[in-house]
């Protein structure tokens, strides 16, 4: 579980966040939309402590990110894109690492198959396609068997069937029991896999329960129609 209490954030004066607090369960897929630049990485950073947070407490299966942190990050696990891969290691290389420092009984091989990346596990990441390149970070999730997966923009330079197969592969870590914090433009997507989604608009989280609402139709009521 990823509890979430009094989270305020401002860069450069301009806030960001305002006393933020939620609870995500285990064997939940949640949706975090807003448009762009308005502080959906900036929440998954600070989640992971990629940024400071002074007042407000993060809690992963009960252990402070501040006070534990070590013992904290082994319960996560965050990568905020391709970019921060390394250009000259293979995808082996990634997985194996995430492997040995997440002490995970995941087996690399059998994750490589289940996402039909044989052909280009050995391949330098430097000469993948983004598509290729968002399989390799999706199988970095999945090797790492971390309870709680924030999950940035996962479905960018996804064809169709690709899409299909995160999806399911989504579906497949909530029913093992992970917490799932994506955040997606994708609101078709949204609305397949997430039991909630998490609106960020003038630094709050509205929370909607999925009840099979049109999520297109919730992003324009909050933030197209008063834009317009």
């Amino acid at each position: 579980m990823l509890a979430v209490s009094g989270l305020t954030f401002a860069f450069k004066r301009k806030p960001i966040l305002a006393d933020v607090s939620f609870t995500l369960a285990d064997g939940q897929i949640t949706g975090l939309v807003a448009p762009n630049g308005t502080g959906k990485t900036t929440l998954l950073r600070l989640l992971c402590g990629l940024l400071p947070i002074s007042q407000a407490h993060v809690l992963v299966n009960g252990i402070d990110q501040q006070q534990k942190h070590t013992q904290f990050l082994k319960q996560l696990f965050f990568l905020e894109s391709s970019s921060n891969l390394y250009p000259d290691l293979t995808v082996q290389d990634h997985l194996r690492y995430v492997k040995r420092v997440w002490q995970s009984p995941v087996d690399i091989g059998e994750t490589v198959a289940s996402l039909g990346m044989q052909s280009y596990a050995k391949t330098r990441i430097k000469r993948l396609s983004l598509g290729m390149k968002q399989h390799a970070l999706l199988a970095m999730y999945i090797v790492s068997n971390a309870q709680t997966m924030l999950i940035d923009e996962p479905l960018n330079g996804l064809d169709p069937s690709s899409i299909q197969q995160f999806e399911a592969m989504f579906r497949q870590l909530r029913e093992e029991g992970k917490t799932l914090l994506v955040s997606s433009h994708q609101m078709d997507s949204v609305g397949r896999v997430c039991d909630q989604v998490f609106f960020l608009k003038n630094q709050k989280l509205d929370v909607l329960p999925n009840d099979g609402q049109d999520m297109m139709a919730e992003y324009t009521k909050r933030f197209l129609t008063e834009a317009s």
